[in-house]
């Protein structure tokens, strides 16, 4: 029984129904196999997700893409267990589009230099009065909608 293979079956099989499920199973490695007990373990720092994962709507997903992939009737038991050595941990995801790098000067049009993006700085807070603000046509408008009211709070 090849299990890292099975594994990574499982998990494009289940991220086909449930992309949620399968990032959760992408921090755990197949125990075993035995007499139809599919063991999942999740290394102790990841024991959270455990929690997460170990429900009875993930549970009937497991077993019905184990079902399809040639295990029928298979049990699903999540451990805490740390991954042997050799585990190569989680199937890489496949590529994301690398997103197209910003024209170089040598690639700019008619040889132009395009000048590096400026930072932006968050900008400051404008002070207005407490007069200009109560009777600002945005805050009356919320005002009417939440059938609210403005009240001065003293400490």
């Amino acid at each position: 029984m090849d299990l890292p293979r099975l594994w990574r079956e499982v998990l494009e099989a289940v991220g086909r129904a449930s992309p949620f499920t399968r990032s959760y199973l992408l921090e755990a490695h197949p125990v075993s196999l035995v007499k139809n007990v599919f063991t999942i373990g999740f290394d102790p720092e990841f024991a959270d997700k455990l929690e997460l994962v170990n429900n009875p709507k993930n549970q009937a997903l497991l077993q019905t893409k184990l079902g399809e992939l040639g295990h029928p009737n298979t049990q699903i038991k999540f451990i805490k267990s740390e991954a042997p050595a050799e585990w190569a941990g989680p199937p890489s995801a496949p590529a994301a589009p690398v997103p197209a790098a910003p024209p170089t000067p040598a690639s700019s049009p008619k040889g132009t230099a395009s000048a590096p993006p400026a930072k932006r700085d968050k900008p400051a807070p404008v002070g207005i009065s407490a007069e200009e603000f109560k009777n600002d046509p945005l805050i009356q408008k919320a005002l009417g909608i939440f059938k609210g009211q403005i009240v001065e709070v003293r400490s």
